[in-house]
């Protein structure tokens, strides 16, 4: 036990320790293998309490080598000062956001609401790049949906686009794709509302009813063959072949997202991405809406536009706010452009959609 207080790291020792590294340190130490029992005897075990089990996982990571796409999180001393960053895996940064959902309270309602903003950066014929932005919300119920939504601005992206449109006359409608005409709207427009009666209103790589959502597996593997009864070795939208590790990745981006699953399904869902080996970290980064989460992907799964003649090549990557177990937002990056995305340099994002709410509630338009 002297040994064990000697090694306690000294941000440990006095002060409440940072809740974000200790639910990334003891993430790391339980993505590790478990120590096989000693036999003829129960297992070894360590009698700590968590703030003791903290102190012990630091010391191993803090000395342990980096996994494979880096989210550095820098663990604060009592005095201010950093350690070394810890780094943790797609593995881990989905571990934490799995316990963390299932620690959310479960929630009941009549209707679920979720509200949503999006945006599309678009070249135009006319030799500049527009963004398109959006902002949408939905309610569902058993068998119907209303949907509200409004287009916020059609405007040049950046001010280098902006003077290039200026330089062009300012044209009030632009066109893009070769055909497709769209106009400049610099302000909100109107928004429009709808409503639709249909049981099958989410997507789980088939058309599913609110009943199949709430009714899915609680235990990843059990969550993985369920929805892998319906994966044929091609893409959801194509007939374009897809690896099962991109095909469970795309199914399940709605599941943690904006479907009305329990936090059990949710931490399910998180834990089952957890074991898929091509899942990796692309570091930490800012959403749309200016929030800091951890993007994930799944490595060399950058996919054509289905449809897409010229096949401009994405990747789909999900940010994830590991602390309160939620994805915050899915994005597509370009990493070859050709297609819709032509004229774009690699790297950019080329849309975004961002949940900003999701919920259950008792009411609806």
């Amino acid at each position: 036990m002297e040994e064990l207080r000697a090694a306690r790291p000294a941000h440990l020792a006095d002060g409440p320790i940072d809740p974000r590294t200790r639910q990334t340190e003891l993430a790391h130490a339980f993505a590790q293998p478990r120590q096989s029992p000693r036999r003829g005897g129960k297992p070894l075990t360590w009698g700590l309490g968590l703030a003791g089990a903290a102190a012990a996982v630091t010391a191993v990571v803090l000395v342990g080598a980096p996994a494979q796409g880096p989210t550095p999180v820098v663990s604060p001393t009592a005095s201010g000062a950093a350690t070394r960053p810890v780094t943790l895996s797609a593995k881990e940064v989905l571990l934490v956001a799995a316990t963390s959902a299932e620690r959310q309270p479960a929630a009941t309602g009549d209707y679920w609401h979720v509200s949503s903003r999006s945006r599309s950066l678009q070249p135009v014929n006319e030799g500049f790049v527009i963004s398109i932005e959006q902002e949408s919300e939905s309610w569902v119920g058993a068998g119907e949906q209303w949907g509200s939504g409004r287009t916020l601005a059609v405007k040049p992206a950046t001010d280098a686009d902006r003077a290039v449109w200026e330089k062009a006359g300012s044209p009030r409608e632009l066109t893009f794709a070769g055909r497709k005409r769209i106009p400049i709207k610099e302000s909100g427009g109107k928004p429009y509302t709808g409503h639709t009666k249909s049981e099958e209103i989410f997507w789980l790589g088939r058309n599913v009813t609110m009943a199949d959502v709430r009714n899915l597996p609680t235990e990843p593997e059990a969550l993985k063959a369920d929805l892998l009864r319906f994966y044929e070795g091609r893409d959801t939208e194509s007939d374009a072949p897809m690896a099962e590790d991109a095909w469970l990745f795309r199914v399940t981006e709605g599941l943690i997202t904006d479907m009305p699953v329990s936090p059990e399904v949710r931490a399910a869902a998180f834990r089952m991405l957890a074991g898929l080996p091509s899942v990796i970290s692309l570091g930490q980064v800012t959403d749309a809406a200016g929030r800091t989460g951890t993007a994930i992907a799944i490595a060399g799964a950058s996919q054509p536009k289905p449809g897409d003649t010229e096949e401009g090549v994405v990747q789909v990557r999900l940010i994830i706010d590991e602390r309160s177990g939620r994805a915050l937002a899915r994005e597509s990056v370009v990493v070859e452009p050709g297609g819709m995305q032509a004229g774009l340099e690699p790297g950019t994002v080329w849309n975004t959609t961002t949940i900003l709410e999701a919920g259950w509630t008792g009411e609806h338009p």
